[in-house]
C-alpha cells in the first residue's frame, strides 16, 4: 500500500532536484574512455572529472545565486555542458562541409551559430516557468541512462579483461629454443618505424624516392624485404601476430572475429618470443611509446624521457571534441604545452640513448617502437 506514495516520492526528487550537470559533465569522458579502453588507462579520466564536476558545482552555484532556482540553475548549467563537450563533435561532421563555396565547417562561423543556438535555448528556458519541473525530470533520467550505458562498457571490458590470458599459453610451457654455441647469443633489435610505406609505394603515392637510404641499410648488412606487406593493418594486431609467431587466430581459437582487440595486449607484453629469450638469459629493453597501455612496463629497463606535456593524451583528445578546440587549432605550432609533446620528447630520448644499449652487458632483446612516421606527426 505504501508503494505508490514511495514512486511518487522518487518522482518528486527527480523532478525538484537537478543532478543531470553533474552526471552530463561525467558523460563525455567516461564515454570517450570507453571508446579507447584499449589504449588508455581507467585512471586516465581521474583528473578531466575533478575538474569538471568542480567546475559544474561552480557553475551551478553562481547561477542558483543569480536566479534563485535550484533547478534553473541545473538546466542551464547542462546547457552550458552541452555547448562546451558537443562543439568539438560538431566541428569534425561539419568541417568539410560547403555550401555555395563557402566552408561551413570554420570556428569563425560554427562556433557564433552554435553559440546562438544555445542562447536561443536559454532564452527559452528563462521563459517556460510551466516546463522546468519535466525538463529537470527528463535530464534526470536521460542523464542516468547515458552514463549507465558507458559505465557497462567500461565495466563489461574489465569483466572480459579478467579472462583474458595474462600470458600466452605455449610460453609457460619448457624452453622450445635453446642456444648451443659456445660464443655468446646475439643481441636482438626489433626496431619498427610505425606507419613506414615501403620503397615502391613510398614513390608511387607520395613520390618519395628512399632508394639511398635503403641501399645504406645493404651495405651496413640489413637485408630488405623490397615487396613486404603486413597481414595486418593495425599496430596491435601485427605486433602481437610478429611477437607470438602466429595468426592472431590461432593465439585464441575461442575468440570471436568480432571480439575487441583489446585481448591481444597481453600477447603483445608478455609475448611467446620474449618469454622464451628471457628463459635463455635475455634481458628485455623496451622504449616508451604513446600508446601507455602497451609498453612492457616489467621489462627489466625500461626507457621514458623526463619530458611531459602539460596534458596527456586522453585529456588532448578529450579537449578536441570541446569548445576547446577552437584554440587548440590556433596553437598547432607551438606544441610544447600539448600532449604530443611528451611523444616529442620520447622519441629524441629514444634515438638519444640508444647507442648506448649495445653497452649493457648480457644479451639483450631491444623492441623500439617509433611512430615518427605514424599520426600524431610532431616533426
Amino acid at each position: 500500500m505504501q508503494l505508490p506514495g514511495r514512486r511518487n516520492t522518487l518522482k518528486g526528487l527527480f523532478r525538484n532536484i537537478p543532478f543531470h550537470p553533474f552526471l552530463l559533465a561525467a558523460y563525455p569522458i567516461v564515454s570517450l574512455l570507453a571508446y579507447n579502453l584499449s589504449q588508455v588507462y581507467g585512471r586516465d579520466v581521474i583528473k578531466p572529472l575533478q575538474i569538471t564536476f568542480l567546475s559544474a558545482a561552480i557553475i551551478l552555484g553562481l547561477l542558483r545565486v543569480l536566479t534563485r532556482s535550484w533547478q534553473i540553475a541545473g538546466l542551464l548549467t547542462s546547457l552550458l555542458l552541452v555547448w562546451f563537450f558537443v562543439y568539438g563533435h560538431l566541428y569534425n561532421q561539419l568541417k568539410s562541409l560547403t555550401i555555395a563555396g563557402v566552408i561551413l565547417g570554420r570556428h569563425r562561423y560554427l562556433l557564433v551559430v552554435w553559440s546562438l543556438i544555445i542562447l536561443l535555448v536559454a532564452f527559452w528556458l528563462l521563459k517556460s516557468f510551466h516546463a522546468i519541473p519535466n525538463l529537470t525530470l527528463g535530464l534526470n533520467i536521460i542523464s542516468i541512462l547515458l552514463i549507465s550505458l558507458s559505465l557497462a562498457q567500461v565495466g563489461g571490458f574489465y569483466v572480459r579483461n579478467l579472462s583474458f590470458p595474462k600470458t600466452p599459453a605455449a610460453s609457460t610451457e619448457n624452453t622450445l629454443v635453446s642456444w648451443t654455441n659456445k660464443s655468446p647469443p646475439p643481441d636482438i633489435y626489433f626496431i619498427i618505424l610505425d606507419g613506414y610505406g615501403r620503397s615502391d609505394a613510398l614513390e608511387s603515392v607520395e613520390g618519395i624516392d628512399n632508394s639511398a637510404f635503403l641501399n645504406r641499410l645493404q651495405q651496413l648488412g640489413f637485408y630488405v624485404a623490397r615487396c613486404s606487406q603486413s597481414n595486418y593493418t593495425r599496430t596491435l594486431l601485427s605486433l602481437a601476430s610478429t611477437f607470438n609467431m602466429e595468426y592472431v587466430q590461432a593465439l585464441n581459437t575461442q575468440l570471436t572475429p568480432g571480439q575487441d582487440t583489446a585481448w591481444l595486449v597481453p600477447y603483445l607484453k608478455h609475448s611467446f618470443v620474449r618469454q622464451q629469450l628471457e628463459q635463455l638469459g635475455y634481458k628485455t629493453i623496451v622504449f616508451k611509446n604513446p600508446w601507455e597501455a602497451w609498453v612492457w612496463d616489467d621489462a627489466a629497463i625500461v626507457y621514458r624521457s623526463s619530458g611531459r606535456g602539460l596534458l596527456s593524451p586522453f585529456e588532448y583528445l578529450l579537449l578536441s571534441t570541446t569548445v576547446t578546440r577552437v584554440y587548440l587549432d590556433k596553437q598547432q605550432a607551438g606544441i610544447n604545452h600539448l600532449a604530443n609533446y611528451t611523444n616529442y620528447e620520447d622519441t629524441l630520448y629514444a634515438l638519444d640513448q640508444l647507442p648506448n644499449v649495445p653497452k649493457i652487458s648480457g644479451p639483450k632483446l631491444v623492441f623500439v617502437h617509433l611512430v615518427i612516421p605514424h599520426a600524431p606527426f610532431v616533426f
